[in-house]
This record gives C-alpha cells, structure tokens and sequence, in this order.
C-alpha cells in the first residue's frame, strides 16, 4: 500500500513537473540579450522566441492571477538593462511584440463569446497599456465600442495614461501633433456614447492634460459636461464624484488653452451649480452617502478648481455655507454663478454667459434645477392629508 502511494505521488510530481515545464517561460537567454550593450543580428531570433513563446502561454491562460503574473514578466522584459542598448533592443522588442499581439487578438476573436474571450481579451490590452508605446497602444482602438464595459475601459486606458499622454506632449513635432490628433479623434467617438463615470474620468484628465492645442480635445470635455449637466437636470445621476474629475478637467483645460476659456468656463459654471443645487434640494429625498459626496465635490472643487478662474476667491465660502443650510449655500450659488437679476462672479470674471432670453436680453442664471421627482410626490401626499411616507432615493 505504502509502495502504491509512493507511485503515485511519484506519477504526480512528475506531471507536475512536465506541466511547469511547458508553460513556464524561459527567461535565460533574453536576459543576456538585454544585457548587452550592442545587439548582433541573431539577438532578434531570441527576442522574437522568447515573444512566441510568452505569448503562446497567455493563450493557456485560464486564471487571472497566472496571467498577471506573465504579464510582468513580459513587461519586465520589454527594455535593456542598459541605456545605450535600449536604441536596439526596444524597437527589435516593440516589432516583435506588435506580431504576437495581433496574431493573438486574431485568435482571441474566433473564440465563443464567453468569460473566457473576456479574460484574455482584457488582460491583453492591460499588457498593451502597460508596455506604453504609441504604436503597439493603437491596436487598442478597435475595442473602443466594446458591449463589455471592462473591455472598453482598457482600451480608453491604452490611448490615455499618464504615460502616454507624457509622450504626446513630449515635442509639437507635426508627427506628435498627428497621432495627438488620431488619438483625440477616437477618443471624442467614445465620448459622445459612452456612459460609464469611469472611463469618462479618464477622458476627462486625458482632454486636460494635453497641452496641444487641439480643438477635438475641448470636444471631449464639452460632450462629457453636456452628458454630465443632462444628467443633474433629469435627476438621473448614480456617481456624483466623478464631478471631482470633470470639473477640475475643465479648469485645467481652460489654463491649456486660453483661447476656449469662455466655453469652457460656462460648462464649469453650470455643471458645478447643478451639483450645489442638487445638495441643497436633495435633502429630503437623496441618501447620506450621496450628500456626503456631494459635498464633497462642493468643497474640493471649490478648493482645487475655482481660483484658477476667480484667483482671489475666498476658499472656505462655499464650505462654510454648506454648514449654515441650504438657504444661505443658494444664496451663495447665486452671488457665484449669477441669478435672474445679476450677474455672477465666475461669469463676470471669465467674461461669458448663458446665453439669451426670448426678449434678446443676456440671460445671467445658469439652468435652474426643479425639484427631485420624490419630493414633488411627498408634497402632492402630505396637501392630501396622507400618511407621511419615508423619504427614498430618486430614481437614477
């Protein structure tokens, strides 16, 4: 007995072994190859298998964590060691690399819909976007307009991370302004459809940060705060602090480009008033939580974004309203935003307004939000005498 348990652990290491074997990448050889200072002509061979070979088992891949796991170690062997290597070694790398990843997308998609195709297709482009190269990134842009919202959400990642955007606004070469302008294009398609607050963060710091001045890049910004400002106006808003980002992106913008500040300080206005009087109104009718955000939105903004388009705002003045109620926060919204009768500080101070009234006078209010739909019914129960009902949330 004992001698057939010691077969069959025997039987078992064995498999174990041949299993480690085959997908266990061999690291050996590139690492010589990246240690070198000059690259022979044979170097790109143990490059371009080591490549193979990598992504061969991402294919394999059935476990998230496992595939995290290749993927550092693909990153981690995407540069030499050596600076004056790396002018050989990242372009042989990048070429390689390019192949392998659309020869797997090309797989990838003749899978069954499934978690699966999910998995791999997800995780590829997390590799794509941690590789940070313009080119390879661009394989990104056919998985913009995914059904699957984490699928979307690495694709706009690849375009838009910190690193990528430190490469567009490298040079104002006219190939850097050219792919700015690719990018930006794909990127304002996404923006028009797109309803995850997520990816919207995204594009937002992305169409903030970038210091070409492109007019597709204010787009974004404008399409982002109209979705946004549609959405206070309806009562129809699920994540209030992802204002944090649109309305410090758009402040931001204005300093990037000066030449747009008009527009884009009016989105600021409207939107950041949408949300003081969203706090004040939804008292009675929104849960503690989105409260708390919203104030928090209130107070950051207030710190991070105002005084980039009023310099000698008294931070504090919106905080402090907060605290003594609603009344006195409206009355501070007016005398910031404007009102019917007067113009505010933030549109005196970046000279735009709202528009036109029907008589042709210069509307000087920003939209006025109308009370949440649950209040409007708890008013209309209470005048009819009925039962007072316990206040819910709105629906988004």
């Amino acid at each position: 007995m004992r001698k057939s348990h010691f077969l069959a652990a025997v039987v078992f290491l064995m498999i174990f072994l041949l299993c480690v074997s085959i997908f266990a990448v061999n690291t050996a050889r590139i690492d010589v190859v990246r240690s070198k200072e000059t690259l022979a002509d044979s170097d790109t061979g143990v490059i371009e298998e080591f490549l193979t070979d990598a992504f061969n088992e991402f294919l394999a891949k059935i476990d998230f964590s496992d595939i995290a796991s290749l993927r550092n170690t693909i990153v981690s062997r995407s540069s030499s060691v050596r600076p004056s290597g790396q002018f050989q070694y990242g372009p042989r790398f990048f070429t390689a690399a390019q192949k392998q990843i659309t020869e797997i997308f090309s797989k990838i998609s003749q899978m069954p819909d499934g978690q699966r195709k999910q998995l791999l297709t997800m995780n590829l482009l997390i590799l794509i976007s941690d590789f940070n190269n313009v080119e390879a990134s661009k394989v990104a842009f056919d998985y913009l307009q995914s059904p699957d919202v984490m699928i979307r959400y690495w694709a706009v990642n690849c375009l838009t991370n910190s690193n990528m955007l430190s490469q567009l606004n490298m040079t104002e070469s006219a190939e850097n302004k050219r792919l700015a302008e690719q990018f930006v294009q794909k990127l304002q398609a996404v923006a028009q459809t797109e309803q995850s607050g997520d990816i919207l963060i995204l594009l937002s710091q992305f169409a903030s940060g970038l210091k070409l001045k492109l007019p597709a890049a204010n787009e974004i910004l404008n399409e982002i705060a109209q979705k946004r400002i549609n959405l206070y106006l309806n009562w129809q808003v699920k994540d209030e602090m992802v204002e944090n980002w649109t309305l410090k992106a758009l402040a931001e913008r204005s300093q990037n480009d000066p030449e747009s500040n008009s527009v884009t300080a009016k989105n600021f206005a409207i939107l950041y008033s949408l949300v003081i009087q969203r706090y004040a109104l939804g008292q009675e009718t929104l849960p503690q939580n989105n409260l708390r955000n919203l104030a928090s939105v209130i107070v950051q903004t207030e710190k991070s974004s105002l005084p980039r388009f009023i310099p000698d705002w008294m931070v504090g003045n919106l905080k402090k309203a907060i605290d003594k109620g609603s009344a006195v926060l409206l009355a501070e919204s007016d005398s910031l935003f404007g009102s019917a009768n007067a113009a505010g500080k933030l549109p005196t101070a970046a000279k735009f307004d709202y528009g036109k009234n029907p008589d042709g006078s210069v509307k000087t209010a920003p939209p006025t939000l109308q009370k949440p739909p649950k209040a409007e019914k708890q008013s209309e129960k209470k005048l009819e005498k009925q039962p007072e009902e316990t206040a819910v949330e709105p629906n988004q």
